[in-house]
């Protein structure tokens, strides 16, 4: 997908027989219909904002994600990578196919102590597994709040990845602490599009469905996009 230049931005609902799933699509100018993903960094947020159980259900939708052989088919020869972050960021499975991605991850030893939300540091260790590679190079972030870490540095790896040419999208968890979330990537995270889920029983949906739409450019055939009313 060429670089995307910010147009006027458009709240969707994601609708499948008529039944609202309570994500939401945030457009940035998406253009024409993707291309294949050849590298793709998946940024999954620890914080403490996220408690224990949550972060269970987030690894296990990122394990199953990967294992999905809908999914598997759809990325073809891609190679993935994961990376955590609380205060820091860690690599957590460094390049492989989906599938073994998916069994490394199932390997994570359970954390300790975690830390405040670092975006910027998460980006910035994101694009340094990204250097030197060719294709098309696309970022995944999830997390439910804000960097208060170093918003600056958030800012300089966010335009970093735009003069790269590296796709940066969001999943943005909705919550009643940071109700308007998936603003906040739009505006100061991501260089792409945005995918909101205000229940955390819909974020293995919401993954898959942000993963068909980057790579075909178009959700699965369950789903249809239909403007919120």
């Amino acid at each position: 997908m060429a670089r995307h230049r910010v147009a006027v931005r458009r709240r969707w609902t994601l609708a499948a027989g008529g039944r609202l799933l309570g994500a939401g699509l945030l457009w940035l100018g998406l253009a024409q219909p993707c291309a294949a993903v050849d590298w793709l960094v998946l940024v999954v947020d620890r914080s403490k904002s996220i408690d224990e159980r949550e972060l269970a259900l987030q690894r296990d939708a990122y394990i199953r994600l990967l294992s999905d052989a809908d999914v598997v088919r759809a990325l073809g020869p891609a190679k993935v990578a994961i990376v955590e972050f609380d205060t820091r960021a860690e690599i957590v499975v460094d390049w492989s196919d989906p599938a073994a991605a998916a069994r490394a991850y199932g390997r994570k030893a359970p954390d300790g102590l975690r830390g405040q939300t670092g975006i910027g540091g998460a980006l910035t260790t994101a694009l340094a597994l990204l250097a030197g590679k060719s294709g098309r190079l696309v970022i995944d972030v999830s997390g439910d709040g804000r960097d208060n870490v170093d918003h600056d540095l958030l800012a300089r790896a966010r335009a970093a990845a735009t003069s790269q040419a590296v796709e940066v999208n969001g999943l943005a968890i909705m919550t009643r602490d940071t109700p308007e979330i998936d603003r906040y990537y739009s505006s100061d995270v991501v260089n792409g599009f945005v995918l909101s889920v205000e229940q955390q029983g819909d974020f293995l949906n919401a993954l898959k469905r942000k993963l068909f739409y980057e790579v075909a450019g178009h959700p699965p055939a369950m789903a249809l996009l239909a403007p919120a009313r």
